[in-house]
C-alpha cells in the first residue's frame, strides 16, 4: 500500500499519462526513474499521481515499485 510521499521506482517501459480525466499516454519511460507519490488514491483507470523529473504525471499503480523498506 502506497502513501503520499513514498518514493517509488517507475520501470522502463511504463506508460506515462498526462491528465487524470483522459488516460491518453503522453510517453513511455525510456529509462527507469525514481518518483514521489503525490496522490495515492487510484483514479477510475487505476492511475496514481506522481512527481517525476520535475513534472506531475499519472502512472498505473500496478507498475510502480516501492523503494525502501
Amino acid at each position: 500500500m502506497l502513501v503520499n510521499g513514498d518514493l517509488v521506482r517507475v520501470p522502463q517501459g511504463a506508460v506515462i499519462m498526462g491528465i487524470e480525466s483522459d488516460p491518453t499516454p503522453i510517453r513511455v519511460a525510456i529509462d527507469p526513474s525514481i518518483a514521489i507519490v503525490i496522490d495515492n488514491k487510484p483514479t477510475n483507470y487505476g492511475l496514481i499521481k506522481i512527481l517525476m523529473d520535475e513534472e506531475v504525471v499519472f502512472v498505473d499503480k500496478r507498475k510502480v515499485q516501492f523503494v525502501g523498506g
